[in-house]
Order: C-alpha cells, then structure tokens, then sequence
C-alpha cells in the first residue's frame, strides 16, 4: 500500500470506506493463510475447503489485529503493533506471541472478556499463521497501514466510536454476510431512524426515568452508538437534537450529572445478535464510547485506558436469536441453536436471565463432560 498513514479518499474520514485499504487488506489475508496450519483434523478431500479454513484463520487474525490497532491509535491500551514499548527488541520469531499481547490487552475489562474466547471467535483458535507472516502483518500496521483514528467531523461518528471496526468486520467476513447478513448501516441511515423514533419517544415519554430501546440485530452497535449520542445529549442537557431530518429539537428533559447520565443509557439500551463475535465487538465499542464520554465529562482520566474504564460500565447486549430467545422453552431452543444455548457469556451481564415456563417439563439433556 502507498498511500501516507493519514490519506482518506475524499467525502469519509474512515479508513473503512477506502478501497486501496480494502485491496490491501486482503493481500494481507492472502499472505497470512499461504502460512497458516491448521489445528486438529482437516477435510482432505476437498482442497477448497482447506483453503477457505485456512482465509477464515487468515482473516481472524487479520481483524483482531484491526481491533489492536484501532485500539492504540486511541491510546486505550499500551503499543506493541503501531511500536514496540521503549527499552523492548522485538524479533521475528517472537511475532505470534506480540500479536497474541496485544489481542490479549482487548480483554482488560468484563465486557470485553468475549473477544478471545474459543466460542465467540474460534477461527482465531482453528490454526495460526507462521511466524514470518505474523512479523510482516506487524511491519505492515508500524510502517504502511493507514491510522485508524482520524480527527472529529461534524456529523461523521467519532473514530473512537469503533465505527471502523464495525465496518471491517464485514469487510474481513464474507461468511458473516452470507450467513447472518452483516452490512453495517452507514450513519446516516442510523441517524434517519433515531430521528423518526427515539426523538419522538423523549417528547412522549420526558417523564419517564429512562427512555428504552432495543436493537434485536445490533451487529457491531452502529445504531446502539449514534442512541448513546442521542440519549446523553437528552439526559446530560434536556435537550435532544434531529440529525437529519427538519423538525424541532426535543427540550425540557430532566438534567442529571454525567454518572447518572450514563448509568441510565446502560439501563435502556439493549441489543443482540446472533452472531457472537459480532456481539462481543458491539459489546467493546459501547463500553469504550461511554469510556470515553465520561472522560470527556472529567469521571475518568486522559489518556483513557481500557483498564481503567469501571466494570459498572457494561453494556447489556446478548448473543442469541431474538425471534425466538424468551418465546420458547431452553431444549426447544438448543434444537435450533445448539452452538448458543450454552454460549458462556450469552446473556451477560443479564444474570436474572431465564427460560420460559415450560423448561421445567422438558428440561435440555444435559452436557457429557470429558472423562
């Protein structure tokens, strides 16, 4: 890739909407997979399906390292793929294992636990790149790769919004769009619904403590990030403002200290997905977007670290199919979805969670545990 770090096509500040970026991307992703070995048994009868397991390791890798990245250009957490930590050599051989730090240093906080998990992301599991491989990918984010970070514009997401994670992930998971239709909503759309439905519901409900919402396929969070927008403007000011549509703000809503402020948007904001790594980055983002927010507000440090953003901060998005969760009993469900029904983790931080009445009468078989 050519391009300087800091070059955007023109009209989007994210790195995302570049398709010089995409194009490198996936020679990355080619590179990685030439290298990856497979764990465990493989189906050596189709040499195709080989190769795609092997894209999938490629492209798992590749994306949590987008993660890393997005997440050091933020100063979240500490460098160790944009540079090396002072007074530290990195060589070639030792590549893997920086990558595996930094992937690592995503799960600093108990919303975000989910990212490495062998069953929200087990492509990340299924087999590794070599050691060279690994060592050019971290070449490539210190020396050629553009910022995933790019300065505020006015009605543009923030980038430490996690926008572009949002959107890389389904750039790097074609399976995902094919499966669980993953196409990131652009904001504007986001902003066109909010405008049409949670404006109106603050002039109808100011009264009400806490407004509620619930994304019932939140993918990565881009509607769940622009309702935070909306819903701290409304509870930090009374005041909530279209973004694009022509009509009146909303006004005279109550007042409350940032704490509170927050504390309220995590008590009416709900998602879920069916997806569970999709999930696990929607989970992430809101964690880091209200980080950051309170940051702003003075509750929290600069730079913000994702460490020090307080376990009260945790979104409530669930992993699970949402026509169905709630409306039928747990074995009819672990029929359906038997990779879901005893995901760890699914309903966090939902710990009252339970199954309809009739589980009781047709209780799941329960799981053989290894000898």
């Amino acid at each position: 890739m050519t391009a300087g770090r800091n070059q955007r096509r023109p009209g989007t500040p994210n790195p995302a909407d570049d398709r010089a970026f995409h194009r490198a991307l996936q020679r990355q992703v080619d590179t990685l997979a030439a290298t990856v070995t497979l764990n465990g048994s493989t189906d050596s009868s189709s040499v195709t399906a080989e190769r795609a397991r092997r894209e999938q390791v490629a492209a798992a890798w590749l994306y949590l390292s987008c993660v890393a990245v997005w997440a050091e250009d933020h100063q979240l957490v500490e460098p160790l793929l944009r540079s090396a930590p002072p007074g530290i050599v990195r060589n070639a051989a030792s590549a893997p294992l920086w990558l595996g730090r930094a992937f690592e240093a995503l799960t600093r906080h108990p919303s975000t636990q989910w990212l490495l998990h062998p069953e929200y992301n087990p492509m990340l599991w299924a087999g590794a790149p070599s050691a060279t491989a690994c060592d050019d990918l971290i070449k490539w984010w210190a020396t050629e790769a553009p910022s995933l970070a790019w300065p505020d514009r006015d009605g543009y997401p923030p980038s430490i919004s996690g926008w572009v994670i949002g959107d890389l992930l389904q750039i790097l998971s074609p399976q995902r769009r094919a499966r669980h239709a993953l196409v990131q909503t652009p904001h504007f759309v986001a902003d066109f619904i909010l405008d049409r439905t949670l404006h109106p519901a603050a002039d109808t409900f100011r009264d009400e403590p806490v407004l509620r919402l619930i994304d019932p396929t939140a993918g990565t969070g881009h509607y769940l990030i622009r309702a935070v927008d909306y819903l701290w403007q409304w509870y930090t000011t009374g005041r909530m403002d279209p973004r694009s549509v022509g009509q009146p703000p909303i006004t005279g809503g109550h007042t409350h200290p940032p704490r509170e402020a927050a504390r309220r948007i995590l008590a009416g904001v709900d998602g879920i997905d069916i997806d569970p790594l999709t999930a696990a980055v929607a989970r992430l983002r809101m964690t880091v977007y209200l980080g950051h927010l309170l940051a702003d507000a003075g509750l929290l440090p600069r730079p913000l670290r994702l460490a020090a953003i307080p376990a009260w901060v945790t979104p409530r998005i669930a992993v699970g199919d949402s026509l169905l969760i709630g409306k039928i009993s747990r074995a009819e469900y672990g029929r359906l979805h038997p990779h879901l029904v005893d995901l760890p983790g699914a309903a966090f931080p939902l710990h009252d969670f339970t199954w309809t009445a009739d589980q009781a009468a047709t209780p799941a078989p329960a799981r053989r545990r290894p000898s």
